[in-house]
């Protein structure tokens, strides 16, 4: 799997998902995520990709089974084969990618934020604080800056009693911060609101 949203934590990925495997970071080109999914049983929106000729999607390789558990978890999304050629080696790591079929979900629809479906800060939370471990402060920024339509409807749901991403990554200490330093950086924190 080419994980590039909530795949990208450890944690989410072991707790909700029951995948032990270690993750790479990796580079797929020719994809673009934005915040353009959302479930029918969750009042937020999501991360999701599209096609785009001259991107790159920073995500990481997930050496995993598509199972029943993973169905449902990406059930606003339809798997998609992609071509290995097309994912690279990012990071310190250089040594080929594994051989093997490479999968990516994709968004059955392109739907943006609205007020009803805001973007909640703990799914943002918990893919930053996946890219923190795979690579760092400028993995993140990577993060930040390739993603699209960050002005929608977005709240900060850290310290709701009912937060709305349910397979959260809760930050470390002093990793809050930095992602909030991180996103004030790219520009883009000005547009989150509190829930």
């Amino acid at each position: 799997m080419i994980g590039y949203g909530s795949l990208l934590s450890d944690y989410s990925r072991r707790t909700y998902s029951g995948i032990e495997t270690d993750v790479r970071p990796v580079i797929a080109t020719g994809w673009r995520r934005g915040w353009t999914v959302r479930y029918g049983d969750e009042a937020a929106t999501y991360a999701g990709v599209r096609h785009a000729t001259g991107h790159l999607l920073h995500a990481a390789l997930v050496p995993t089974e598509i199972t029943p558990e993973l169905r449902h978890r990406e059930r606003g999304y339809a798997f998609t084969e992609v071509d290995p050629a097309r994912v690279h080696p990012d990071g310190a790591d250089h040594s080929a990618l594994p051989d093997g079929r490479y999968w990516i979900v994709v968004n059955r629809e392109q739907v943006r934020a609205d007020e009803a479906h805001p973007i909640p800060q703990t799914y943002v939370d918990t893919c930053l604080s996946g890219c923190l471990e795979t690579g760092g402060e400028a993995r993140a920024r990577d993060f930040v800056r390739t993603t699209e339509l960050w002005d929608a409807p977005w709240v900060d749901d850290r310290d709701s009693p009912s937060p709305l991403y349910p397979r959260r990554t809760v930050p470390g200490p002093g990793e809050r911060e930095t992602i909030d330093r991180i996103l004030a950086e790219c520009g883009v924190l000005t547009y989150r609101r509190p829930a």
